[in-house]
């Protein structure tokens, strides 16, 4: 495995939003405190797919606001007057759901896909199923945009579908942040592996909500597994507080705006969503995850380690996660993700 000098792997494209610009910055500051130039990568990079849920019932109501410009706290009023227990999706949540496994753009993204990873959480899992469904394999690229099916004539093997705690959305207080039992969630989704999630939930606590800091560590934990595994394609389905927070919160992990600015909008300007954005109901983004560490750390020998997962190797191992976004999907709206952010 070779150092990759990471100020040439982090500059910002002109399109960079001012997030991403201040991440790689910082990013650039840890390389500086290192005694090595350079920050090592400690496996190759992953391609991920990250998706938020399609509309549930705790939804509708509350995003209408937020996206007429409420405050925060009549945002959460809403959601609490529409809360309900592990909020399953609405019947538009279902359209939007397998809408999405039929475009081509998802389809095409889909098609290499080798392990799908969910919250634990009703909505989600039923999202995978829904633009991914069990029992079928990743459309080949050849057949993605060509099939009337999305996986109709697709490559042999289906990706293995794992049921993470860490992907959940931000815990606490409001009930549709509560998830069943796993005895529940295997009767209910049988073609998941559920191995991972304790029998109960253990950490749902009904008179206070996770603080951002939790949850933005909790988020980079499921990555740090993710890069532990031998799947390289990997789709995650979960939620817009749980993304925001990791995406957004944690300074372990550094948002890079990589999409190509190549296509305008017929003005001579780019017309791409902000990278920092929250993520709308059943909306899609691509990412190059790469997980880099200082080539002094204890845990590298000779630019390998046993085992990525951050819970396995104390508190000192903790590698800094790039999320380079190669979304290729166009936006008018630019609108950064301001203000708190929790279930959805």
């Amino acid at each position: 495995m070779h150092s990759i000098p990471l100020v040439s792997m982090t500059m910002p494209s002109p399109s960079a939003t001012a997030a991403a610009a201040r991440r790689t910055r910082l990013l650039n500051g840890i390389v500086a405190g290192q005694s090595s130039s350079a920050l090592k990568p400690i496996c190759p990079p992953k391609r991920l797919l990250l998706l938020r849920h399609g509309q549930a019932a705790h939804n509708p109501r509350a995003e209408v606001a937020r996206e007429g410009g409420c405050s925060f706290d009549e945002f959460l009023r809403l959601m609490e007057e529409d809360d309900s227990y592990d909020a399953a999706l609405t019947e538009l949540g279902e359209d939007q759901a397998s809408e999405a496994g039929r475009r081509g753009h998802v389809r095409l993204a889909l098609r290499d896909v080798d392990m799908i990873t969910s919250s634990p959480l009703s909505r989600a899992l039923r999202t995978a199923d829904l633009i991914f469904p069990p029992h079928t394999s990743p459309p080949s690229s050849s057949s993605a945009l060509r099939s009337s099916s999305p996986f109709e004539g697709a490559n042999n093997g289906t990706p293995r579908r794992v049921c993470l705690e860490e992907f959940r959305e931000i815990n606490g207080r409001l009930l549709n942040a509560k998830r069943r039992l796993r005895v529940e969630l295997e009767r209910d989704f049988p073609h998941w592996n559920f191995s991972l999630i304790p029998p109960r939930d253990e950490t749902w606590r009904p008179d206070a909500y996770e603080s951002s800091e939790e949850c933005g560590e909790r988020g980079y934990h499921g990555l740090m597994w993710l890069m532990d595994q031998r799947e390289r394609r990997i789709l995650v389905v979960s939620h817009g507080g749980l993304l925001s927070h990791t995406l957004n919160n944690n300074p372990k992990v550094v948002l890079v705006d990589g999409r190509d600015t190549d296509d305008d909008n017929g003005e001579g300007t780019t017309t791409m969503r902000c990278t920092t954005k929250r993520f709308g109901n059943c909306e899609m983004r691509e990412f190059v995850m790469t997980a880099w560490v200082s080539g002094d750390d204890d845990n590298v020998t000779d630019g390998e380690i046993e085992s990525l997962d951050v819970r396995n190797n104390g508190d000192g191992f903790q590698p800094v996660i790039t999320l380079e976004e190669v979304t290729m999907e166009i936006s008018t709206d630019c609108v950064s993700n301001d203000g708190g952010d929790t279930s959805g």
